[in-house]
């Protein structure tokens, strides 16, 4: 019978979990607000921080394995800035990376995007866990990236050039680099000579 439950519980627990952090998010944002009015904050049992990242939960772990972590603690899609500061918070040690600390962001934004078996952006900018979407919508949103945009269906317009334009001369055969009239006269005496 105890076994039975075991998946009721963890049903429970996790959106006990939810509902902890949202508590959380409420009163940081009290307290911001009593910040900005220079009073003093509400609630001590929250930091400044986001309440829900220790500060060595990404310390020693590879990138790509820490911005996953992130995302699985936040339940959704994130901006690049909001995955930035979140690993920061958790302690990821950005200095082994090659980037230039000014762009951070632009570097997290570009691994993230090169590593599609992992990670999807979304149309708004935000990534996402590849694993949260349905894998035949992906296959879809791919080859509607990949088509062509825009085919113009107007026909080019054939006569003279316009002012300025290069013009196009006669086209050489591959295996010269003669001028066409030189050619030409290369093609008489072939012709000649047979």
């Amino acid at each position: 019978m105890p076994d039975e439950l075991s998946p009721a519980v963890v049903v429970l627990q996790r959106k006990l979990d939810e509902q902890l952090q949202a508590v959380a998010e409420t009163k940081k944002i009290i307290n911001m607000l009593l910040k900005s009015m220079g009073k003093p904050p509400q609630y001590a049992d929250v930091a400044e921080g986001s309440g829900i990242i220790r500060a060595d939960q990404f310390y020693g772990k590879p990138f790509a394995t820490a911005a996953q972590k992130y995302l699985e603690l936040r339940r959704q899609a994130c901006q690049p800035d909001e995955i930035l500061r979140g690993m920061l918070e958790g302690g990821f040690d950005f200095d082994i990376m090659p980037w230039e600390k000014s762009d951070r962001l632009r570097s997290l934004s570009l691994s993230l995007a090169k590593n599609n078996l992992k990670f999807h952006r979304l149309k708004n900018g935000s990534f996402g866990l590849r694993e949260w979407y349905d894998p035949e919508f992906l296959t879809k949103e791919r080859q509607n990236d990949a088509a062509p945009k825009g085919r113009s269906t107007k026909k080019k317009k054939r006569g003279r050039p316009k002012k300025g334009a290069k013009a196009k001369g006669p086209k050489l055969l591959p295996d010269t680099k003669s001028r066409p009239a030189v050619d030409q006269t290369a093609r008489k005496e072939v012709k000649a000579a047979m």
